[in-house]
């Protein structure tokens, strides 16, 4: 399963790790929201049927629109210093890419095609 693992969903998986190994190094617990958290998103990511989409809502649900955004790092900013900072920031940063690539990919401009052609089409997808 983890050969299967695209580079994405294992970086991301990576970023969710140091947040955790960060976390322990400045003295949270393993039971500590912050690192429970984490690790259910990890574990959940590592078992999801597709974990590209799975990640890609997941960000979306933490990052809903720019005010969403803004509040998280603020919050960040304002309860975590150092190492586990920037890696918040860095988890941070691959979700919003991962987010604006999705969303340019479907936002991608469609061909027109005349009636003609749209005919043709809809034949041979009716023959087929």
């Amino acid at each position: 399963m983890e050969s299967e693992r695209t580079n994405m969903v294992n970086e991301v998986i990576d970023a969710h790790k140091a947040i955790v190994k960060s976390a322990l190094c400045q003295g949270f617990d393993k039971t500590d929201y912050l690192v429970e958290i984490h690790i259910r998103f990890i574990k959940n990511f590592q078992s999801a049927d597709d974990p590209e989409n799975y990640i890609y809502c997941t960000g979306v649900m933490i990052f809903p629109d720019d005010e969403a955004i803004s509040k998280k790092y603020k919050y960040i900013r304002e309860n975590y210093h150092g190492d586990l900072l920037q890696r918040f920031e860095e988890l941070y940063t691959l979700y919003q890419n991962i987010i604006q690539e999705k969303e340019n990919k479907v936002r991608q401009p469609r061909r027109s095609v005349s009636d003609i052609e749209a005919d043709k089409i809809l034949e041979d997808l009716l023959t087929n």
